[in-house]
């Protein structure tokens, strides 16, 4: 059985899951150099329940290399979110190896839609989705979540653009306007940099034992960027046929013109 965590607020795992700590030994895992990664990887939606697999045991190991939740028998990490209907969650692929994994939630102003964002921070998002009612989409939004790469991959930035150029294709697909992502504090310079700003002060999140603040962007902001940094534009021309993308297909990403 995998490893479920309850809805939020979460004690994390159940006794019956967890690992005793004396019995686990720290792992060091090697990382790949940066000469060594490759230029080109496969994305894939979670549509069928091997990616779906893949992606829980990407974030279990990521998570408990970083000390953010405890070692479980079940060696997977999931949550309530992910079985909603407004989740999709995106696996990256190094041939056959699963190396990284990012899961959208959408939602929208008036909708009984949830996130994990919107659970942790209800008044500030629904302030966010309030901010413009004059555009035909306004009031949409989308949270970025569960973004991990393997351990072996923690240094890999290029993972981290190739996550976000798959989110951003949901974002343009779902029209959002609000865009959303929780980040540890000392995470959010980085995400400053991609156009969001702080939106609330650090508060528990669902299902981690850390502390995360809500940064927000804006389509305007997004659009931007992406333009701005072809290898996070889903429309750039660095990725391969996305018409079968949501059916689970597999859509190749560049990191560089060929």
């Amino acid at each position: 059985m995998q490893h479920i965590l309850s809805t939020f607020p979460s004690d994390h795992q159940t006794l019956d899951n967890r690992v005793d700590p004396a019995k686990t030994a720290p792992v060091c895992v090697p990382k790949v150099r940066a000469k060594d990664r490759p230029t080109v990887y496969v994305a894939r939606l979670a549509t069928e329940g091997q990616v779906r697999d893949d992606a829980y045991r990407i974030r279990y190991r990521s998570y408990v290399a970083g000390g953010h939740i405890e070692p479980n028998v079940t060696e997977r990490f999931s949550d309530v979110y992910d079985d909603m209907p407004n989740a999709s969650t995106i696996v990256i692929y190094d041939a056959d190896e699963p190396v990284a994994s990012v899961r959208t939630c959408t939602f929208a102003r008036g909708t009984d839609l949830r996130s994990p964002a919107l659970d942790a921070f209800p008044d500030e998002v629904r302030a966010l989705l309030d901010r413009d009612r004059s555009g035909p989409f306004s009031g949409r939004g989308i949270e970025v979540t569960r973004l991990v790469r393997v351990p072996e991959a923690e240094n890999n930035q290029g993972l981290v653009f190739l996550l976000y150029r798959m989110a951003g294709y949901v974002a343009l697909c779902a029209h959002s306007q609000v865009h959303l992502a929780c980040v540890r504090g000392n995470h959010a310079p980085f995400y400053r940099r991609l156009g969001y700003e702080p939106a609330s002060e650090l508060k528990p999140y669902p299902g981690l034992s850390c502390a995360m603040r809500l940064m927000a962007s804006d389509r305007r902001r997004y659009d931007e960027v992406r333009r701005a940094v072809p290898v996070m534009d889903p429309l750039g021309g660095l990725s391969g046929n996305l018409a079968a993308f949501f059916q689970g297909g597999p859509v190749s990403l560049h990191l560089r013109k060929v």
